[in-house]
């Protein structure tokens, strides 16, 4: 009588893209998207530092900088993964 073993049967394909120990694409994204949306605003930020401080002049810029580091992270990551991802 011949036992049967877990090796001894037939194993089902693999898909084409696994990775086990892999996050959540889509929590992956988010994440990087929130991070490079407080880095973007950050940068806004101290680029108004520098203005009032008199070490650059941002001219017709400054509104629009003004409204970047004014902006919520909330909807700076999102413009930026409809932009990545185009969603």
């Amino acid at each position: 009588m011949r036992r049967s073993y877990e090796c001894d049967k037939p194993r089902q394909p693999m898909p084409e893209f696994y990775l086990p120990a892999m996050w959540p694409l889509d929590l992956q994204n988010a994440i990087a998207d929130w991070i490079g949306a407080w880095w973007w605003r950050r940068r806004m930020r101290r680029l108004l530092a520098q203005d009032s401080e008199g070490r650059i002049r941002l001219g017709s810029a400054k509104g629009v900088v003004e409204q970047g580091a004014a902006e919520p992270l909330r909807l700076i990551a999102q413009r930026r993964a409809r932009w990545l991802r185009g969603g």
